[in-house]
């Protein structure tokens, strides 16, 4: 059995001091497939966030020992704010990665990173005017840097995503909200392929996803092919988002060698008839695109996966 592929040494990059402390990562090797840089996940999340308050901690600590209940409250309070803004930063990153592959679908519809941002200038403010000392003009500077240099090094989030497309008339607000189910379909068969053990099967279900995201963007760039592919998007990817949520519930369980064939097959017909239709939606082939959906119904029923 062939181990995983290595890294090349020229494409391969050690994290500086720097990156790993602000909790940034450089882009990978592209990935060959799309052309784009390949993202892994972040593997230090706004540490500096997390490190920056322990001064205040400590003064806590100092104003407990000394009998010093106001200082317990000013430091332990800021600190708090410091250590909540630190955990809304590091959601806000995690939810930016997950948003990287999304074209049509917002995940996150609260800005955490900028609650995180917002948060971090008045925890700093509130230390230098209560903690520190100085006046509330210079607090306000302080603070009004701490948000530059947030969003210098994590950035704050757009107020708005741009659409792929207008959504002026009813029309297109159809399209746009039809892409956006179908991609949330694709995000729960990414879901149910890491939890499939088998490296086939697993690697199938994602090639799968990677042709239905090319459907939609096809659909995208030529929105009246949604109307062609309406009843492909929906019959299709149903009916492969409920068979491997099952497969993936069941197979752990029931360890069956015809079941995983089945799947096996199923996925196999999914994998041609997805790349056909993809290019017959190019060529605007309506007739021969039911005749295929009409198809491949018939091999999931006769596989007899539900």
């Amino acid at each position: 059995m062939a181990g995983p592929a290595s890294t090349p040494p020229e494409q391969r990059r050690t994290l500086s001091l720097t990156e790993l402390i602000l909790g940034v990562r450089p882009d990978r090797y592209p990935d060959p497939n799309t052309n784009m840089p390949a993202r892994g996940k972040p593997r230090a999340k706004g540490t500096l966030l997390f490190l920056l308050p322990i001064p205040l901690l400590i003064g806590a600590l100092i104003g407990l020992g000394a009998g010093r209940l106001d200082v317990v409250l000013v430091d332990g309070g800021i600190f708090a704010l410091f250590m909540a803004a630190a955990d809304l930063t590091r959601r806000g990153l995690r939810a930016e990665h997950a948003q990287q592959i999304l074209r049509f679908t917002r995940l996150q519809r609260i800005p955490l990173k900028t609650i995180g941002g917002v948060l971090t200038g008045v925890a700093t403010g509130l230390a230098a005017w209560l903690s520190v000392g100085q006046g509330p003009a210079l607090s306000l500077v302080y603070a009004t840097v701490a948000l530059i240099g947030f969003h210098l090094v994590y950035g704050l989030e757009p107020l708005g995503r741009e659409r792929p497309f207008a959504t002026d008339d009813e029309r297109s607000r159809k399209v746009a909200a039809a892409l956006e189910e179908a991609e949330r379909k694709l995000i729960d068969l990414d879901r149910a392929a890491k939890t499939i053990a088998n490296p086939e099967l697993k690697i199938r279900l994602q090639h799968i996803g990677s042709q239905g995201r090319a459907i939609l963007n096809q659909i995208a760039d030529r929105p009246t092919d949604l109307f062609r592919a309406r009843k492909f998007l929906s019959v299709y990817l149903d009916g492969v988002q409920q068979v491997a949520d099952g497969y993936a519930r069941t197979h752990r369980l029931a360890d069956s060698r015809e079941l995983e064939q089945n799947f096996r097959n199923v996925l196999v017909t999914v994998e041609q008839v997805f790349d056909e239709q993809h290019q017959r939606l190019l060529k605007t082939d309506v007739m021969d695109l039911d005749i295929q959906i009409e198809v491949l119904k018939k091999q999931l029923e006769r596989e007899g996966i539900q």
